[in-house]
């Protein structure tokens, strides 16, 4: 085991979530970099964000970014890291088509952007459509799934699958599972679909991510169901395969697989329409879709944990722990039921070194429970919020009243620091 040296900030963006990581080895200097998220409601503040990191120069390539979810306030500065930066792993969550469909089509003019739109219906072509297919090396897909037993755990790991090819499995799902739109399904970056139940280690072995998607299927839902070995859409009785055709030709009737500048007045109305026709009312498929990320070294060696909102700061001696992993939840509506099954999707030795909850969507009352904090007790929280009405909202904060808590706003980030 290597000594290790970590460093995480959530961005002064508001409401919105962009967190920066490094873990480095102390002993070889390798080091690791990783980004979750990258947005904000505010362009003007995450242009700030932004601007301040060109003048002192992005790197030159990023690990890992991973996007918990689709929403414009998570993913709207994207684009403008992989203008700067080579990305090896993008991480998303893995989300049935007819799913994606809903997800795009339900917020009305509030709704996601044409561009996040067709990056959710087929990264591969989204990336190609951006000239950046050649800036991220390969997609991993997180998918979930009904777990009955806890992530494995350090030397329990199974060996890695090979990166060095793209299984044909994995192609002949993402072609499934994703729409074509008159493009080859296959790019320049290549496709994995990862379960849940694996992690991604990074230094040797000596750090580690582990992720949650708590989305329902379809079937789980009884929007779909079996006939004769076939599927079909319950509420139109058509199959699911002619589905996603008439889906498809929608979406390509909108421009929705070539964005434009302007699109059609009402686009995601016609989307809605077209999805309503088979599977009914969308409130029937409301889902709990963010990816949620625990982040922490492999041994638990006791060390001084560092949170803050100032960087340039003493850094006075504090009891060591090893409770030094952070939890974040993108938008993810936290109830007790969500929190007793992340708590048993990671295992008893994850759980209990969980040092900095991520509070979900903006501290939004309608993303968590009374009660939680206590849950989640004894960790450390911090909000990614601006301060507006109900971001964070009186309720939560009264929950976390006894907690210690922290902000990233517009003008403040949130500094975590250590060393093992």
């Amino acid at each position: 085991m290597t000594s290790l040296k970590v460093a995480q900030k959530f961005h002064s963006v508001g409401n919105g979530t962009f967190k920066l990581g490094i873990v480095e080895s102390q002993d070889t200097r390798e080091n690791f970099k990783w980004v979750y998220d990258c947005g904000s409601t505010s362009m003007t503040t995450l242009n700030r964000v932004l601007g301040a990191i060109t003048r002192r120069g992005w790197p030159e390539s990023i690990d890992m970014l991973v996007l918990s979810h689709f929403d414009n306030d998570h993913v709207n500065g994207v684009e403008e890291i992989l203008k700067h930066c080579r990305v090896k792993t993008l991480v998303l969550p893995f989300s049935e088509w007819a799913q994606t469909v809903r997800e795009i089509s339900v917020m009305g003019k509030k709704g996601t952007s044409p561009s996040t739109a067709l990056m959710q219906l087929n990264p591969v072509k989204w990336l190609a459509s951006r000239n950046f297919d050649t800036h991220v090396e390969e997609i991993v897909l997180i998918q979930g799934g009904m777990d009955t037993s806890p992530v494995p755990y350090g030397d329990d790991e199974p060996e890695p699958e090979p990166r060095d090819f793209q299984q044909d499995d994995d192609v002949r799902r993402f072609s499934q599972n994703y729409f074509s739109l008159g493009s080859a399904m296959s790019g320049a970056s290549k496709v994995r679909i990862l379960r849940h139940d694996r992690s991604i280690q990074a230094l040797n072995s000596d750090f580690e991510f582990v992720f949650y998607n708590a989305e329902k299927d379809f079937a789980a839902l009884g929007l779909i169901e079996k006939r004769n070995g076939q599927w079909y859409a319950k509420h139109s009785g058509s199959l699911l395969s002619d589905v996603k055709t008439d889906i498809q030709n929608t979406i390509m009737s909108i421009n929705l697989h070539q964005p434009l500048s302007k699109m059609p007045t009402g686009w995601r109305k016609t989307l809605k329409n077209c999805y309503e026709n088979h599977f009914g009312h969308s409130g029937k498929a409301k889902n709990n879709i963010s990816l949620c990320m625990y982040a922490a070294p492999i041994r638990a060696t006791p060390c001084q944990f560092y949170v803050s909102n100032y960087y340039h700061v003493a850094l006075y001696a504090k009891m060591p722990t090893v409770r030094l992993a952070t939890l974040c939840t993108g938008d993810i509506h936290l109830t007790s039921s969500v929190i007793s099954d992340i708590q048993n999707h990671l295992g008893t030795q994850r759980w209990n070194r969980i040092g900095l909850v991520q509070v979900p969507h903006h501290g939004s009352q309608h993303s968590w429970e009374p009660g939680n904090a206590s849950l989640l007790a004894p960790a450390q929280f911090v909000h990614c919020a601006s301060g507006t009405k109900h971001h964070p909202h009186p309720l939560v904060q009264a929950d976390l009243s006894s907690s210690v808590v922290y902000t990233a706003d517009r003008k403040q980030s949130v500094y975590v620091r250590y060393k093992l």
